[in-house]
C-alpha cells in the first residue's frame, strides 16, 4: 500500500489517492466472521479496522441489503488509468520503449529468449511475463495456475445531490458476494459500479444490462437510472488467491494472478522482478517458493470447470446462502 501511494505521489498525482475501503456483508453470520477477522488483524498487526453494525454502516452506505461490515481507512482507492499513464510516462522518461501494438504470439526459450510478434522477432537477455489475465497460451505452466476472468463496470449519469443518498462519504466499497459487487463515486458524482463475471475471453453482448441487475439490487433507489458508460476488462485469479510468482528458466520470470488486488500487488511485484533481474532475487524467490496449485483440468479444461464452480456459487448468492 505505502509503495503504491508513493508511486502515485511521485509519478501520478492526478490519480488522486483517497483513503477508505468499506467491506459490506450481506448476512449477519458474515458480519460476525468479518468482525472477528478485523479484531484479529488489529491485534496482530496494530491496524485500526473499524467494525460496523448494520446501523453504523447505513450511516454511510445507503443500501437496504447489508447487515454490517468493516471500514479500513489505511486502504484506499485511486483513478487506475491515470496511475497507469503516470507509470508509463515515468518508464519512458527513464529510457523504456513501449510497443503497445506488438502482440507476442510465441516465446522461444534459450540463452537469449526470443519473442515472435506479427511484425518480427525480438531478442532479450531477460524476459518477464507480466500478462496477468492476458497471457493466452504463451506459457502453459503459468496458464494452468492463473485463470482469466472478465469483470464489468458501468457508470451512471451524474447524480448531483442524489450521490449523498448512495454514499455519504468518499469511500470505495466491496461486498461479501462470491461474485463480488464493488463501487465508488467518481469526481463528478457518478456511481461507478462493478458487478458480474464471465470466464475465458468472452464478454456479454450487453454489459449495461449485466451490471444493471446487481446495481439495482444493491441500490433500488437507482432503478431506471441512466448508465452512460459501460466497459469490461480481464483480470486473473489463482486457486489460493495469492499472486503466482514463477521462475520459468534462469532468464524468464513471471508474476501474475492478483485476484482483484492488482493496483498494489502488481506494483510490488514489479519492484521484486526488477530486483531479481538486478541480481537481488531473495524477495522474489521467497514468494516463488509459496505453493501455487494448478486449476483442475489444467490450462485447457480450467475455464469450463471453473465456470461450473462459479455458477454454483453465483446460484448460492442469488438464493441468499
Amino acid at each position: 500500500r505505502d509503495m503504491a501511494i508513493d508511486l502515485v505521489k511521485t509519478h501520478a498525482p492526478e490519480a488522486d489517492f483517497r483513503p477508505g475501503i468499506l467491506h459490506a456483508d450481506w448476512h449477519a453470520s458474515e458480519v460476525q466472521h468479518s468482525h472477528r477477522d478485523a479484531q484479529a488483524t488489529n491485534e496482530t498487526y496494530g491496524t485500526d479496522i473499524q467494525c460496523l453494525t448494520k446501523e453504523a454502516l447505513a450511516d454511510t452506505l445507503k443500501s437496504p441489503v447489508y447487515a454490517g461490515g468493516t471500514l479500513d481507512m489505511a486502504g484506499g482507492h485511486i483513478h487506475p488509468l491515470r496511475y497507469a499513464f503516470g507509470l508509463a510516462k515515468a518508464a519512458k522518461d527513464a529510457g523504456a520503449k513501449i510497443h503497445e501494438s506488438s502482440e507476442v504470439i510465441e516465446i522461444l526459450e534459450g540463452s537469449e529468449p526470443r519473442l515472435r510478434t506479427r511484425q518480427g522477432i525480438l531478442r532479450a537477455k531477460h524476459l518477464i511475463l507480466a500478462c496477468n489475465g492476458y497471457l493466452g497460451t504463451l506459457n502453459q505452466q503459468v496458464a494452468s495456475r492463473v485463470m482469466p476472468i472478465n469483470n464489468f463496470i458501468a457508470a451512471t449519469e451524474p447524480l448531483g445531490e442524489r450521490a449523498a443518498d448512495i454514499l455519504a462519504r468518499d469511500l470505495a466499497v466491496a461486498d461479501s458476494k462470491f461474485v463480488i459487487n464493488y463501487f465508488r463515486l467518481s469526481e463528478d458524482k457518478r456511481l461507478l459500479f462493478g458487478g458480474g463475471e464471465s470466464y475465458g475471453y468472452r464478454f456479454p453482448a450487453d454489459i449495461r444490462a449485466s451490471v444493471r441487475k446487481p446495481l439495482e439490487q444493491v441500490f433500488p433507489q437507482l432503478s431506471g437510472v441512466e448508465l452512460t458508460h459501460a466497459w469490461g476488462g480481464t483480470l486473473a485469479i489463482t486457486m489460493n488467491r495469492l499472486p503466482c510468482f514463477m521462475r520459468l528458466s534462469p532468464n524468464i520470470l513471471s508474476a501474475s494472478g492478483y485476484s482483484g488486488h492488482g493496483v498494489a500487488l502488481a506494483s510490488f511485484a514489479g519492484q521484486l522482478l526488477a530486483e531479481a533481474i538486478d541480481g537481488q532475487a531473495s524477495r522474489f524467490d521467497t514468494l516463488a517458493a509459496l505453493p501455487s496449485p494448478g486449476f483442475p483440468g489444467g490450462a485447457r479444461l480450467r475455464s469450463p470447470l471453473l465456470a461450473l464452480a462459479m455458477s454454483w456459487y453465483a446460484l448460492r448468492d442469488r438464493l441468499g446462502f
